[in-house]
């Protein structure tokens, strides 16, 4: 899984004042997709024991879920200037890109929930973090119209490890989550990072 952020650092100064108010909806959408997408994993994870792949309409389903999810809440924390449109996902400055139904081995995905709660617990130090440099995004973005470098690299990085540990937790991937995105991992010939 990849996340790509593109976003300018302009804010509307308007849309990030009433930010509380316009994610309402967004909460009700997340609510019943969340509440559709619960029994789904179940059926995933059995699909994945049985045939090691989802099947293509679940994939897709919990894909769509996944890159809303993140752009719901990057556009909360103001990671993101574009309001978030759960009809089309893919079509965002803020992109998630979830691999094609690969392949994935039946031992890992028996002991999957296991296997995440390590991720998990740091998931959610990285959202309480993600949480407290919001406050002074949101401030910039009141008083300046944008917001700065540092605290969009700091959102990105931690709602990056998040969405991996949700794609990982949600069966899309067997790829653990990792703090060093995959594309900036020094190569081992190199030393630099992978293109």
């Amino acid at each position: 899984m990849h996340v790509r952020d593109d976003e300018p650092l302009r804010r509307r100064r308007l849309a990030v004042f009433f930010r509380l108010l316009l994610y309402v909806p967004h909460e009700i959408v997340l609510g019943g997709w969340t509440v559709i997408a619960s029994p789904l994993v179940a059926i995933a994870w059995l699909a994945l024991l049985i045939e090691g792949r989802l099947p293509g309409w679940l994939h897709s389903f919990i894909a769509a879920y996944v890159r809303y999810t993140g752009q719901v809440t990057a556009w909360f924390f103001l990671l993101s200037g574009r309001y978030p449109d759960p009809l089309h996902t893919q079509a965002h400055p803020f992109a998630i890109e979830i691999p094609d139904r690969p392949r994935q081995p039946r031992l890992i995905t028996l002991f999957r929930a296991l296997l995440a709660i390590p991720a998990l617990l740091l998931a959610t130090a990285l959202r309480v973090v993600l949480s407290l440099a919001a406050v002074p995004a949101w401030f910039a973005g009141v008083a300046l119209g944008r917001t700065t470098a540092g605290l969009q690299e700091l959102g990105a990085f931690c709602l990056r490890y998040e969405l991996e540990v949700t794609a990982y937790t949600l069966l899309l991937t067997a790829t653990y989550p990792r703090l060093v995105p995959a594309r900036s991992r020094p190569s081992p010939a190199t030393g630099l990072p992978a293109a």
